[in-house]
């Protein structure tokens, strides 16, 4: 038998093996593959020359970088130096009127799932803000098509992409919505540009908002499993999934005034935006999906057609229509093939505070998912986002002491974790902002835990759906002695020490390690309740009144205090820009943090990577059994979540549910 060490040896062996094989076979010459041809135009033949236009490019198109990287093995005499140069400097051919189409797709990450071996990378939530960013300045952009299908968003997220189309409208470039998708989240961004066309097969489907809830105290109990939680706040209500079978009352409250305001929220932006009063659209919704016909004579849409018919009348007003990959500028810093030359410029890939810019730096740093003390470790090459404290620390204080970064914007997007890592994570932050100016903005969730590290900014930021708040503590711990017994396994203990078993596997807590425990996470609210007063300049009983666990939309934090203001991305930086002494139209370099994995950092974390990751805890295999039952996958990350922090944290503060916008 091969030990578990060897077999992770062999492992990573393997995987360096096969990533070297990779870079070798790049090397060899390969015949080209023609793309395919574009507005109905001919396809060159194998016979035909084949040549590299870019068009609207700088860093040259798709093809022209196949040409360089196949142009690198034919060339002996020319350095991968001047390669990489080379691709980095193509010529760049303006066009005066242009129409530039942006597919939105698929689930919409922060800043995108690092680098991606054998597919390409999706777009992130960064990448099309940045995106529409350069469309809005671009004079030769008249145009932007906005194409949606299999669009995967929360409500916060929509907001911001709403916010970045009306921007360009205020440009007075044009935007016209292909709303190939039936979900809400893409026609509430549909809605945002000034026409919308639906093909005849496609429907309308606005249903409303809804928030779900999974009770598995049942299932717990068959499995022999017992949940002993204590919470402080009567509104947090993590953990009741595990010892409850409905909704509190506390939490039923609290949760009906969420969905109640991001309903109101959602009508708000249709009626807004289809010039509807609400009363109408209130109406629309409650008849269910619509066809496509139906829903222009509803006018929820303009035009019932079909994208090549919507290209013809582009092209047919003599204007040149090309994607959003072709357009994008900085595509020579994100290779959408793993070629040759993708991977060198990886490997020379300068870290962020070593980039020259002309502009003042900021630093956007990302604050995404579950707050953990430490990283799961290992190979990981999905990049699965966690905020670890050890990693963010050190992170913080090389951010306090580059001169080259003048501000740091945070973005939050997590809905808690460890209460200790919180904390930690939190008094860097503020060390910094005494430094350096620090705003916080807000993503779809930042609560509990989330917000504990977000109250660190002078400024705070929230999208109107934004889901923050649940100032409250939760610990607790499972008791598996039923399911051991029911597997045949028996325990058998020598311990020395009063309170040795205090977090015991196998026992729920007595009344005497409850009270212990109660005290304890009794000083970890307090604590939360007094930098939360300090930092938004407000009493104790202020703030206190608002915790208790309670949770709130962004509209509704602002209300009683928790943000300073409404607004996405955008206004987070402007409101940088004004802290800086900046005029509103000068520029700034943001460079995110932390940075991408180079192809270095995924090798060495290959060879010296931790055996056993995170996903090898039992109480993971649990989280994953239980996924066996087809539990949505964002309840299976939440209990995985849950079991996690209750296996490796004493004290959590997380979000116990998600709004489902469908």
């Amino acid at each position: 038998m091969i030990s578990e060490v060897n077999r992770m040896n062999l492992f990573r062996s393997v995987c360096v093996l096969t990533t070297l094989l990779y870079v070798f076979l790049s090397f060899m010459p390969c015949p080209a593959i023609a793309a395919p041809p574009r507005s109905g135009k001919k396809a060159t033949t194998s016979r035909e020359p084949k040549t590299t236009t870019p068009v609207a490019v700088r860093g040259g198109t798709r093809e022209s970088r196949t040409t360089v990287a196949n142009s690198t093995a034919r060339s002996a005499s020319t350095t991968i130096a001047e390669e990489i140069k080379r691709a980095d400097t193509q010529a760049v051919v303006t066009l005066s009127k242009l129409a530039v189409v942006v597919n939105l797709s698929g689930e919409l990450s922060e800043r995108g799932d690092g680098m991606r071996l054998l597919v390409q990378r999706p777009k992130s939530l960064k990448d099309l803000l940045d995106l529409f960013r350069r469309l809005r300045e671009d004079r030769n952009v008249k145009t932007v098509v906005v194409r949606l299908s299999a669009l995967d968003a929360g409500l916060g997220t929509v907001q911001e992409l709403r916010q970045a189309i009306s921007e360009l409208r205020q440009r007075g470039k044009r935007t016209i919505a292909l709303l190939e998708d039936e979900s809400q989240p893409a026609y509430l961004v549909a809605s945002a540009c000034e026409e919308i066309v639906i093909p005849p097969s496609s429907i309308v489907a606005l249903v409303g908002i809804r928030a779900d809830a999974y009770f598995f105290r049942s299932l717990l109990a068959k499995l022999g499993v017992h949940a002993d939680i204590v919470h402080i706040g009567e509104y947090k209500s993590y953990g009741e999934m595990f010892t409850e079978d409905d909704f509190t009352t506390p939490a039923r409250e609290n949760l009906t005034a969420i969905v109640e305001d991001a309903y109101a929220q959602l009508c708000e932006m249709i009626a807004t935006s289809r010039k509807l009063d609400r009363k109408t659209v209130e109406t629309l919704i409650d008849r269910g999906p619509l066809t496509a016909y139906e829903a222009l004579q509803a006018k929820l849409v303009d035009r019932v057609a079909y994208a090549n018919e919507v290209q013809r009348q582009l092209e047919a007003a003599e204007m040149s229509v090309i994607s959003d990959s072709d357009y994008a500028r900085d595509s020579k810093d994100k290779p959408e093939d793993l070629n040759l030359l993708a991977l060198l410029s990886m490997l020379a890939k300068p870290q962020p505070s070593e980039r020259e810019s002309k502009y003042p730096q900021v630093a956007l740093l990302f604050a995404v998912g579950p707050i953990v003390m430490e990283s799961s470790g290992g190979l990981d090459l999905s990049s699965q986002e966690e905020i670890p404290a050890e990693d963010y620390l050190n992170l913080l204080d090389e951010l306090a002491k580059d001169p080259k970064i003048k501000g740091v914007i945070l973005r939050v997007n997590s809905p808690g974790g460890s209460a200790m890592a919180s904390d930690l994570i939190f008094q860097k932050l503020t060390e910094l902002a005494k430094r350096k100016p620090l705003i916080t903005s807000m993503g779809d969730v930042a609560a509990s835990g989330g917000y504990y590290i977000a109250m660190a900014g002078s400024k705070i930021i929230a999208n109107p759906a934004s889901v923050t708040g649940s100032i409250g503590v939760v610990g607790g711990k499972l008791n598996l002695a039923g399911a051991y017994d029911k597997l045949g396994i028996r325990k058998t203990t020598i311990a020395r020490g009063r309170f040795s078993a205090l977090f015991s596997e196998t026992s729920d807590f007595s009344p005497e390690e409850r009270a212990i425990v109660e005290k304890l996470m009794r000083h970890t609210y307090d604590e939360f309740v007094t930098k939360a007063a300090h930092q938004r300049r407000m009493s104790w009983e202020q703030i206190e009144k608002v915790a208790r666990g309670k949770v709130w939309t962004g509209a509704q934090a602002k209300e009683v205090g928790l943000v300073d203001e409404l607004g996405g991305m955008s206004r987070a930086i402007a409101e940088m820009k004004s802290q800086l002494g900046l005029k509103p139209e000068d520029k700034i370099s943001l460079v995110a943090y932390p940075k991408e994995l180079t192809l270095f950092d995924l090798l060495q974390k290959a060879v010296g990577g931790s055996a056993i990751t995170a996903s090898w805890l039992p109480t993971d295999f649990s989280a994953a059994w239980i996924g066996a039952f087809g539990i949505p996958k964002p309840v299976l990350t939440l209990t995985q979540t849950c079991f996690r922090l209750l296996t490796r944290e004493k004290v959590a503060m997380l979000l116990p549910y998600a709004l489902v916008l469908e």
